[in-house]
C-alpha cells in the first residue's frame, strides 16, 4: 500500500498485481456483502469491527487505481462510502464528546495519526479511505455530504488550534547486544512527520471535497446556522442575517456602547463559532 511513502514523496515499492487486485476485490465485495446482509443480528461494535477489516482492502485494491474505476469496480460503492462516512463522524464525535477543546483536539489527533502500522492505525485508514473517496466524483461527494463529513472535518480543524505544543519523546540508549539480533519492526515515525502527513490528508480532503457544490453549500449553511445561533453580546446590536437569526459576526455596536472597554471588544469576536473555535479557552466544553 505504501501510502505514507506515497504522500511524502519516497519511492513505493511495487504495485500489486492484476491476480492480486483481483483476489482483494473478490475480498472486498464478500466482506461488505456479510455486512450488509449478516446471517444474524450484528451488534454496532461488530458493524464497526467488520467495516474496519475492509479498510486496508479497499486502501490495496483502489490506492493506486484510477478513480473513474471505483465505481466500475465495486458496485456497492455508494453504500460503502455511506458506512464509511458514518464511522469517521461517529469516531470524531466520540473523541470530542464532553471534553474540552484540548483535550478533544488531542484524543482526535492520536485517533488519526498514523503509527508504527498503517494498517493498524485505525483512524489513519479511516482518513486515507475519505481521501481515496473524496476522488470518485459527485455522487461519492454527495453521500459523504450526506453524513456531514466535510462540516466535521472543518470543526476538527478549529479543535486543533487548541492542540499543545509538539513534545517529541527522548529516544532512550540501546544496550549492548548478546545476543543474535531479531527482525525488528519498523521505526515509528517522528511526532512531527505525523503531524505533517495529517496535515497534507486534511487539506487533500477539504480541497477535493470543497470543489464540488454540496459541500461547499452544506459548509455554508453550518457557518451560517452557528453564527446565527450566537447570542449577541451586551450592548451589541444584532445583525440579521439570511437565515433568520442574529449574526453575531455582523453586529455592530451601540452608541450608548460606543467607547466599551477593549475586553468587551473581545468578547464580541469571540461570539463567532461558539462551539469550537480557536479563541475559546481550552478547558471550554467541546460539543460537535
Amino acid at each position: 500500500m505504501n501510502m505514507v511513502k506515497r504522500i511524502m514523496g519516497r519511492p513505493r515499492q511495487e504495485e500489486c498485481s492484476p491476480q492480486d487486485n483481483a483476489l482483494g476485490l473478490m475480498h472486498l465485495r464478500r466482506l461488505f456483502s456479510e455486512l450488509c446482509h449478516p446471517p444474524r443480528h450484528m451488534t454496532q461494535k461488530e458493524q464497526e469491527e467488520k467495516l474496519y477489516m475492509m479498510l486496508p482492502v479497499f486502501n490495496r485494491v483502489f490506492g493506486n487505481a484510477p478513480p473513474a474505476t471505483m465505481t466500475e469496480k465495486f458496485s456497492d460503492l455508494l453504500q460503502f462510502t455511506t458506512q464509511v462516512s458514518r464511522l469517521m463522524v461517529t469516531e470524531i464525535r466520540r473523541r470530542a464528546s464532553n471534553k474540552s477543546t484540548e483535550a478533544a483536539s488531542r484524543a482526535i489527533v492520536q485517533f488519526l495519526e498514523v503509527n508504527q502500522s498503517e494498517e493498524a492505525s485505525r483512524g489513519w485508514m479511516l482518513l486515507t479511505t475519505i481521501n481515496l473517496l473524496a476522488s470518485s466524483g459527485q455522487k461519492t461527494v454527495d453521500c459523504m455530504t450526506t453524513m456531514s463529513v466535510p462540516s466535521t472535518l472543518v470543526k476538527c480543524l478549529y479543535l486543533f488550534f487548541d492542540l499543545p505544543h509538539m513534545v517529541e519523546a527522548p529516544v532512550a540508549p540501546q544496550p549492548p547486544q548478546t545476543q543474535p539480533p531479531q527482525p525488528q519492526t519498523p521505526p515509528e515515525l517522528p511526532l512531527a512527520d505525523r503531524r505533517a502527513l495529517l496535515q497534507k490528508v486534511f487539506v487533500q480532503i477539504l480541497v477535493k471535497l470543497c470543489s464540488f457544490v454540496s459541500p461547499a453549500e452544506e459548509l455554508a449553511r453550518r457557518m451560517t446556522c452557528s453564527c446565527c445561533s450566537a447570542p449577541s453580546p451586551p450592548g451589541v446590536l444584532p445583525t440579521t442575517c439570511p437565515g433568520g437569526g442574529a449574526l453575531g459576526r455582523s453586529s455592530l455596536p451601540s452608541p450608548a456602547t460606543a467607547s466599551a472597554s477593549t475586553s468587551s471588544s473581545t468578547s464580541t469576536r469571540r461570539s463567532v463559532w461558539p462551539r469550537v473555535s480557536r479563541t475559546c479557552s481550552s478547558q471550554t466544553t467541546c460539543r460537535l
